[in-house]
């Protein structure tokens, strides 16, 4: 294999990750689904990049679902927990864009024997690649209306897939990164997570709150807002 079709491996992976990763800010969060179907979250690495947490997520199953969530201290968490509008559909529609990503997956892992070949082989490959592509988008296009996704957001995620193929890979998470306003972090946490993760979360917000609370006044508003909504918040999850 030449040198420059390494760069082109190496390239692929490159942009893959770098559309995957997530910089979250620090009342974000993200549900993530498991191997087995389980929810989990993260609030991001410790390690901060331009004041924002890194997210890296299994980057080795582009399949899996993920929401991309955040509170905010200056509204009071709802106490009643009914399952939030749409995310029955929102699940069952980007599950079923899913198929075409792994299709995709499988395409992008047959690119070290093509470059082995000529360079027919290396062009019927894209017009291979293209052709999945197509299928993927207009498979997320189709189901908008399911997963909620407004045109001009979908138009995007198309648009993002089709100049840079590697970006096409993401497809199925990019369904849950702008859904904050339609789904509210405690009625969704109800929903998908079990009762220690729904005690992990508590115990990760109690954690930012507190940073937050240690470099105001103790005598604050503020100071005194950002306490209650920790009781608040510590009682929804519960």
């Amino acid at each position: 294999m030449l040198l420059s079709s390494w760069w082109l491996l190496f390239g692929v992976a490159g942009m893959y990750v770098y559309d995957a990763v997530l910089l979250l800010y620090h009342n974000e969060v993200v549900f993530f689904e498991r191997r087995d179907g389980t929810w989990s979250f993260s609030a991001g690495a410790e390690f901060e990049l331009g004041g924002r947490h890194v997210y890296v997520p299994a980057l080795l199953a582009p399949q899996r679902a993920l929401l991309r969530l955040r509170w905010s201290s200056l509204q009071t968490p709802p106490l009643a927990r009914p399952s939030p509008r749409g995310l029955r559909a929102w699940r069952i529609g980007v599950a079923a864009s899913a198929t075409p990503v792994m299709l995709l997956v499988v395409v992008f892992a047959a690119l070290p024997v093509v470059l082995l070949g000529s360079a027919f082989v290396l062009l019927g490959w894209m017009i291979v690649l293209y052709a999945a592509i197509v299928f993927a988008v207009s498979r997320v296009w189709r189901l908008r209306n399911v997963t909620g996704l407004g045109g001009k957001e979908c138009a995007s995620i198309a648009s993002d897939a089709l100049l840079c193929a590697p970006y096409a890979l993401d497809l199925v998470r990019k369904q849950g990164l702008r859904v904050a306003d339609r789904f509210d972090l405690v009625s969704t946490a109800h929903r998908l997570l079990d009762a220690s993760e729904r005690a992990r979360l508590a115990d990760t917000i109690r954690a930012k709150l507190h940073r937050q609370m240690d470099i105001e006044d103790t005598d604050s508003e503020r100071h005194a807002q950002l306490t209650t909504y920790l009781h608040q918040i510590e009682g929804a999850l519960a």
